[in-house]
């Protein structure tokens, strides 16, 4: 009787041993911390993050979930709520969404203006330190794009330089090299037009097209520190800088020496107008952004193994901008300052923008990331890399850098230059205006 007590007093100390294992194991998560992180200081609570991002192609979208799936298998306690929304209306719902204090735990930047207003408005994480932490898995040039204040306040998932593509075959036909200097490349446009072809593509319906070569021109004009200093109100410069009233000219020049189709400012470029005219032969050049190279690789995959060829926009002859001084821009990831999990937050746009991203954004979506290391087999994307890569400075695009309303009106004054309804002095004077108004006066 006794040994029969004494066993059942040793299986209940046995089950009281396992029941104080496992209610601990409940109270501490395994291999993490009393306080319900792991060891890396991310919650272990099921929690979810918001992410708002303008890849809605099918392949750009299909790298982004790729990332967003190896996140949360390593995470399974983090539900990764991802929205795509296109470009235009995308702006428009964060800025309401920001002004409702509902924005998501991370969302897409341009960097520039467009995110300094966010950053003084104190809607933007800090995050300066733990990017450093991380810098050299990533472009210097491409982080530049979304420092503000001397801080970085987002991790790119694209970056790109606006080149000019062309028509290799006919190019080969007609025996056109290659420009270097701007007055190379207009004797190849008056080459083009004379033997039946549009120089240059454009649908300026939405006025941004344009407004690339607008850009291009100002800043091979002038070089980088005259936009710099005429938004900085600094060293006396201003927007009716000669740079900027020389590119007005130079675009009404080409438009009546007959560089664009007619009706530019009436096509659409969402819809394919200027890209139609391009594959189709119609054009032999086209200045657009980087998104141009995964437009043609889906819209026309046999001119994209064929016909497509890019080079830098090419320098002035007496201008102050050099080679190296490119214009390009990208997309950031950055966090909300109302985020409950900005460790969490800062792990997921790192995984959503890290080396294994990158090879998607390459292999599938024909993308180039801002991070180093991928490996690049097409020749026409490692070209891409290269611009980049040599550039000392890239310039955001002005309707990205600028505040909304200079933005807008930088559109404007750039469409009404190619519609000839306006002049570049002018469009010049109205800009300095606006931006007496918005950014105060010179200094």
């Amino acid at each position: 009787m006794k040994r029969i007590f004494a066993i059942l007093i040793s299986i209940i100390l046995i089950l009281g041993t396992v029941v104080s294992c496992a209610r601990a194991d409940r109270e501490t998560p395994q291999d993490g911390t009393k306080d319900g992180t792991d060891d890396t200081g991310l919650t272990k609570e099921d929690i979810s993050l918001s992410v708002w991002h303008i890849a809605t192609d099918a392949k750009r979208r299909e790298a982004v979930q790729r990332a967003i799936k190896r996140f949360e298998d390593r995470y399974p306690n983090i539900d990764v709520v991802e929205t795509a929304v296109e470009n235009d209306p995308y702006k428009t719902k964060l800025s309401t969404a920001m002004a409702a204090n509902q924005e998501p735990d991370i969302f897409i930047s341009w960097g520039g203006g467009w995110l300094k207003e966010f950053v003084d408005e104190g809607k933007v994480l800090d995050i300066d330190a733990k990017i450093n932490e991380i810098k050299d898995e990533y472009y210097e040039s491409a982080l530049s794009l979304f420092e503000i204040n001397g801080k970085k306040y987002g991790l790119p998932y694209s970056v790109g330089p606006t080149p000019v593509y062309y028509n290799r075959q006919i190019y080969e036909k007609l025996n056109l090299k290659v420009p270097e200097t701007l007055s190379e490349f207009e004797s190849n446009c008056d080459i083009l037009k004379e033997n039946g072809y549009i120089p240059l593509a454009l649908a300026n319906a939405s006025q941004w097209p344009g407004a690339l070569t607008f850009i291009h021109l100002s800043l091979k004009y002038g070089g980088a520190d005259t936009f710099l200093n005429a938004f900085n109100r600094t060293n006396g410069v201003t927007f009716e800088d000669e740079s900027f009233i020389k590119a007005g000219r130079k675009i009404q020049e080409w438009v009546k020496k007959g560089y664009y189709p007619d009706g530019a400012n009436a096509i659409n470029y969402d819809t394919g107008g200027s890209r139609m005219l391009f594959y189709s032969g119609q054009a032999a050049m086209i200045i657009q952004t980087n998104g141009l190279v995964a437009n043609c690789r889906s819209e026309a995959p046999e001119f994209y193994e064929n016909n497509l060829g890019l080079f830098p926009f090419p320098v002035i002859e007496g201008g102050k901008g050099t080679a190296k001084e490119i214009l390009g821009g990208g997309n950031a990831y950055s966090i909300a300052a109302s985020t409950k999990y900005p460790k969490e937050a800062f792990e997921l746009i790192h995984r959503l923008t890290d080396k294994e991203y990158g090879q998607d954004a390459i292999d599938i979506a024909s993308t180039v990331s801002g991070v180093k290391d991928v490996n690049i087999k097409d020749a026409l994307i490692q070209q891409v890399r290269d611009i980049l890569l040599n550039a000392t400075y890239i310039q955001n695009y002005y309707d990205q850098f600028l505040p909304g309303e200079l933005a807008n009106l930088h559109k404007q004054t750039t469409y009404d230059l190619f519609g000839l309804t306006t002049t570049p002095e002018k469009a010049a004077a109205d800009m300095e205006a606006k931006a007496r108004e918005i950014l105060g006066p010179p200094k």
